[in-house]
């Protein structure tokens, strides 16, 4: 089990929701942060903050991102982030 601290679950939560509304369409990577940030405009975030919970969502195996030559970086649910977003 992954323990967490509260805005921590909730930053993490919101990527998982942000992508399960994308409907299995990939989400740049920039569109995708900047949306996070936006959401959580009270927070004084670093770049290196945003990165770090995107990537801890995709150590997990909820998310799997992939290089595209015309948009970078973009990303989609696993099937595991698909299950664990549903139940948020």
């Amino acid at each position: 089990m992954i323990f967490m601290r509260p805005l921590e679950r909730d930053v993490r939560a919101f990527v998982l929701r942000a992508l399960l509304a994308a409907e299995g369409i990939p989400m740049q990577d920039d569109v995708l942060k900047t949306s996070l940030v936006g959401a959580y405009s009270h927070v004084a975030f670093t770049a290196g903050d945003i990165e770090g919970h995107v990537r801890f969502c995709e150590r997990a195996g909820w998310i799997a991102g992939t290089r595209d030559d015309l948009q970078g970086v973009v990303w989609v649910l696993t099937p595991l982030g698909r299950i664990r977003a549903q139940g948020l």
